[in-house]
């Protein structure tokens, strides 16, 4: 596995957990792409919505948007609370031990 796609499932990861401490009332996308930027990585709005659009389409999160499509809502699923607890291991998304 190369950088860019190490960095990609440790953002994914930590897409995760910003879900997971938003006790099921969901994350806006801005505020997800402003918590993951200031952990260093890339996240720009299409990287953002690569990311949620990929946890959605694997079961680990829910995606709605909100309004007349100005950004979206992410919610965690069971499955991607079962990776923020390591009891799931799934290519393609990392934890940090923080």
């Amino acid at each position: 596995m190369g950088l860019t796609e190490e960095q990609t499932a440790f953002r994914r990861g930590r897409i995760l957990r910003i879900l997971a401490e938003s006790n099921n009332q969901g994350t806006g996308a801005p505020m997800i792409r402003t918590l993951v930027r200031s952990w260093g990585y890339k996240a720009d709005t299409d990287t953002v919505a690569i990311d949620l659009a990929w946890l959605s389409r694997h079961g680990f999160a829910t995606v709605r948007p909100i309004g007349e499509g100005e950004f979206d809502i992410a919610k965690i699923t069971q499955a991607g609370r079962d990776i923020v607890s390591g009891d799931l291991d799934v290519p393609g998304v990392k934890l940090l031990e923080d």
